[in-house]
């Protein structure tokens, strides 16, 4: 066994119900005196959250971007770094999902020139785990397609857990984000190289999201139970300066920006295939998730228990009312090829990606 664990400079992760209150704190060790919170336009006017921070922070709220959209297109990025120079921001704080997450560190990248980004703060509503991230990806519009900047500057300072801000998150994000994280966990056991502390994290994740995701659905109110999914999100999430993500997070960037498809909705129409067109060239991996979740019988060798893995992550999706299928989210079966060249671009094979969108139309 050889390897290499790469730490991304996130120093401090707040959570719990009612850690929000830290965050005037953490505004004070990071030196900020001017905050620009990011969000999106739901967050900002159909809840009390934005308001709340703006409260928290007082007289060092300089305002509030509120346009965040889906995918984080460039324009967007551009108008909050303009902003933030208007206001003399040196602070950002985002809440919300992985875009306001990622239109922030864009927007601390264009910000930053020659010199170092902003420091950023976060207040997480879904289970996205675009906060443990170094990368910042965005939508160029003319190309219509995702691109991103990696810089482990860009990486969140302080990210604050609290289940009490997720309350408002609506059922279809709190469960697919949560899908996305299972994603996460799932392509972390089967990435190439050695990773055994991610291994341990991520099999925790999976059993958590299991059993948390549905307790969630049954019960909107139940906020440790919503802590446990954060928790989930942040195990499964470990490494991403050290991971390379695989064919399921590929497939999905491939037609989720280009048909407006959210990304933990991409992650329940591609994940289970992945996982079943991959079962034997991953099957220890998988294997051992089949057999955490005791969806494997004691008697299934390593492939079968690969497969039930795969079609227990089926069940749940289900179980969760979440679209599952390409034709769920009005993709077209004709551009199969398309999605299926960008995908062989990224160094997979593309005939393996046309037999899986087939078996998720």
């Amino acid at each position: 066994m050889k390897g290499v664990y790469t730490f991304l400079p996130l120093e401090k992760v707040h959570y719990g119900a009612g850690s929000v209150s830290i965050l005037p704190d953490e505004v004070d060790r990071l030196g900020g005196k001017r905050v620009l919170i990011i969000t999106g336009n739901t967050l900002a006017h159909e809840t009390p959250l934005v308001d709340r921070l703006a409260d928290l922070l007082g007289r060092r709220h300089a305002g509030t971007f509120s346009d965040v959209q889906a995918h984080v297109p460039k324009s967007c990025v551009e108008a909050a770094a303009g902003m933030a120079r208007e206001r003399g921001a040196d602070l950002l704080l985002s809440i919300g999902g992985g875009s306001p997450v990622d239109a922030a560190k864009a927007t601390a990248w264009t910000l930053a020139g020659d010199d170092d980004p902003p420091p950023h703060l976060t207040v997480p509503t879904t289970l996205s785990a675009a906060e443990y991230s170094h990368v910042a990806g965005y939508t160029d519009e003319e190309a219509n397609a995702k691109d991103r900047y990696v810089d482990p500057r860009l990486t969140p300072r302080t990210i604050i857990l609290d289940p009490e801000m997720t309350l408002a998150t609506p059922e279809w994000l709190w469960s697919s984000s949560g899908i996305r994280a299972l994603d996460h966990a799932v392509e972390t056991l089967y990435a190439p190289g050695d990773h055994p502390v991610q291994d341990v994290l991520a099999l925790e994740a999976i059993r958590e999201l299991f059993a948390f995701l549905p307790a969630v659905l049954e019960n909107a109110e139940d906020v440790d139970a919503r802590l446990r999914c954060q928790m989930a999100a942040w195990m499964g999430f470990f490494a991403p300066a050290t991971i390379d993500y695989g064919l399921s997070h590929t497939l999905s960037k491939a037609f989720g920006t280009r048909y407006d498809v959210p990304h933990g909705i991409t992650s329940c129409i591609t994940l289970p295939p992945v996982m079943r067109y991959t079962a034997q060239q991953n099957a220890a991996p998988l294997a051992r998730m089949g057999r955490a979740l005791g969806a494997a019988g004691p008697d299934a060798d390593k492939e079968q228990a690969a497969v039930a893995a795969a079609d227990a992550v089926s069940d749940l999706i289900q179980r969760l009312s979440l679209p599952h299928r390409l034709r769920d989210v009005d993709v077209p079966r004709d551009a199969f090829g398309t999605i299926a060249d960008d995908v062989a671009e990224k160094g997979y094979p593309r005939d393996d990606a046309l037999r899986i969108l087939e078996e998720a139309w």
